[in-house]
């Protein structure tokens, strides 16, 4: 069977999956990290697109729409009165040099850019990234922020394909090390119900027993819905779709005692 039909039937069938421990580890590694590409499709699109959107408008915004400000001191000055709040597509462009506005307000936006007071903020789905003035120790006008907008968009496919790349491997990390915490659980499953399972069949068994609940995780992070008590929800459907896939392999036999 194939690494793809593989992943199909470990959806819904702990008894198919049972089938897998004595296949090769190569395979298996092979399917960790495919399952590890999957997991972090949702975010890197999102990413993408909330950066494309993002930079452009703000390149947009910039030039035709927001007054003239500089940057001095590490501190923020714009002739303005209150924060001035933008809407690009999806994406929200925030000025506000008045204290108004500050990383959790920025965060609550979903997906904005803020030039705020003292720092630069950048929120995607939800999740902010933020650059104080004083790292920099730069004087910046509203033209020379300009001119590193449109340098920027023009390196931003480079720039996009890094990022994937680095949360790919991240991604793929911490999903080898779930993999193997769950081989300690399945090995004590394996233990309990006396199973003769060796180590790596156990991880193996582990590697394809994660893939309910990755699916079920990739559609919630499509549809950007957040998931309460993600994590605790994340290992109870591993342990117990391990438990079941350890109750499909026949106990070992133990020979008979005698009297």
């Amino acid at each position: 069977m194939n690494v793809f039909k593989q992943f199909f039937t470990s959806i819904y069938s702990p008894k198919i999956i049972s089938t897998f421990r004595s296949q090769g580890i190569g395979k298996t590694i092979l399917f960790v990290f495919i399952l590890s590409l999957l997991s972090i499709l949702p975010s890197a699109i999102h990413f993408s697109n909330a950066m494309v959107v993002g930079l452009k408008g703000l390149d947009q915004t910039l030039k035709n729409e927001l007054p003239a400000f500089s940057i001095e001191n590490s501190k923020l000055h714009a002739d303005i009165n209150e924060p001035i709040e933008i809407k690009k597509d999806d994406f929200i462009i925030i000025l506000d040099d008045t204290g108004s506005f500050g990383v959790e307000e920025i965060e609550a936006k979903n997906d904005a850019i803020g030039i705020l007071d003292d720092r630069f903020v950048v929120s995607t789905a939800g999740r902010s990234q933020s650059y104080e003035y004083s790292l920099f120790n730069l004087s910046l006008t509203k033209d020379d922020i300009i001119t590193i907008t449109e340098q920027l968009n023009q390196i931003l496919p480079i720039m996009l394909a890094i990022v994937i790349v680095i949360l790919y491997l991240v991604g793929s990390f911490f999903k080898f090390i779930e993999v193997t915490f769950l081989a300690l659980f399945g090995s004590a499953f394996n233990n309990g119900l006396q199973r003769n399972l060796s180590f790596k069949q156990v991880w193996i068994l582990s590697a394809y027993s994660t893939t309910l609940a990755t699916v079920f995780f990739v559609i919630m992070d499509s549809f950007q819905i957040i998931v309460p008590n993600g994590f605790l929800l994340t290992w109870f459907v591993h342990l117990v779709v391990i438990f079941l896939v350890m109750k499909e392999i026949p106990a070992s036999k133990k020979p008979l005692s005698v009297s």
